[in-house]
């Protein structure tokens, strides 16, 4: 007689059982695990696409921002090379007004020396006028051998003028 439980032989009935537990199985693997299986791999898809558009997002924000950045220093940069150039033009302009000035300063110095030069000139010869005046009266005098007083010098003056209009002599 033949056992049925020899070893490596199938029988058509433990086929059709073994199709038939699979199918169950896979039944009530459907029912109770395959639905939470792919609620949660649904889940997982939905929160990988969720993490890709935040880093995408994010990505956008920070080229935003960078570019923001960058264009906030080239305009800080222009401000400041706005203000070295106004420093550089008023210290050109202080510098010209300061050199304008003391060119100014300058000629009124010159003037003021030329008109001190031209009252010490005048006042020297009004010095030397009045020298002169004194040494011809006192000569006058003692050619004359009278004492001359500023009218008598003035009258002694007159009558040599007079006398040199007249006969173009003095005695």
């Amino acid at each position: 007689m033949v056992s049925p439980l020899f070893i490596g032989q199938i029988t058509a009935g433990d086929s059709i059982v073994t199709l038939v537990s699979f199918l169950l199985l896979m039944l009530a693997l459907k029912m109770v695990a395959w639905k939470p299986l792919m609620a949660m791999m649904e889940k997982r898809e939905q929160l990988i696409a969720g993490n890709i558009d935040s880093a995408e997002a994010k990505k956008l924000e920070a080229d935003r921002l960078l570019k923001e950045q960058q264009q906030e220093l080239e305009e800080t940069r222009n401000k400041a090379s706005a203000i070295i150039e106004q420093a550089r033009d008023t210290a050109d302009k202080v510098e010209r007004e300061q050199i304008a000035s003391a060119k100014v300063e300058i000629v009124r110095l010159k003037e003021e020396a030329k008109k001190a030069i031209e009252l010490e000139r005048k006042q020297a010869l009004a010095g030397a006028q009045n020298d002169i005046s004194r040494l011809s009266m006192d000569i006058a005098e003692k050619l004359i051998g009278k004492e001359l007083s500023n009218e008598g010098h003035a009258e002694l003056i007159e009558e040599y003028i007079e006398r040199l209009a007249n006969n173009n002599e003095i005695k």
